[in-house]
């Protein structure tokens, strides 16, 4: 391979990374509190929705057990992946050796949901010095772009009546 195209291959994956992480860290501005299980969903989500629905997300291909899994689910394209205030449920668990399953409760609808694997426990995904994302994540429907995050159209699902069990892939660079 030319040098030229060695260089053309490392500026797209670093331009791939730094668009990833610039979704993930925008709109973060305080660090993440642990949820014990079962975690409450924020004041916007309606108090009917407990009996609502059970959406299920087993979070999978994890590169190790250190750190928590901050997970959100959204019901559009505002705050999608990582804002906390405009998702309908946030928990964050800690990572164990049985894996990670979340549950909530919501009302049928179409939805996209993210998760971080965030192994230092930051908050936020953290990324090295060229802008790289150096944690993992994932969204529903598991669309992996490989110069950009995935957006919510990608990512979005519809919650039936009867509930869904879906899985996240978690990608790492």
């Amino acid at each position: 391979m030319s040098r030229l195209a060695r260089w053309a291959v490392l500026g797209v994956v670093v331009t791939g990374g730094l668009a990833c992480a610039a979704v993930w860290s925008r709109g973060r501005s305080h660090p993440v509190a642990v949820v014990s299980p079962p975690a409450t969903a924020p004041a916007t989500l309606p108090a009917s929705a407990a009996s609502g629905p059970v959406l299920t997300v087993t979070v999978k291909d994890l590169r190790n057990r250190k750190g928590n899994l901050i997970f959100g689910v959204f019901r559009s394209s505002a705050g999608f992946p990582n804002v906390e205030k405009k998702s309908v449920y946030w928990e964050v668990k800690k990572v164990d050796a049985a894996g990670v399953t979340f549950t909530a409760h919501l009302p049928p609808g179409r939805y996209a949901a993210s998760v971080l694997h965030d192994e230092n426990r930051s908050g936020d995904m953290d990324r090295n010095l060229v802008g790289v994302p150096t944690e993992g994540y994932g969204v529903t429907n598991n669309p992996k772009p490989p110069l950009r995050a995935a957006t919510f159209e990608e990512a979005a699902f519809d919650l039936p009546p009867e509930g869904a069990e879906m899985t996240i892939s978690v990608q790492y660079f």
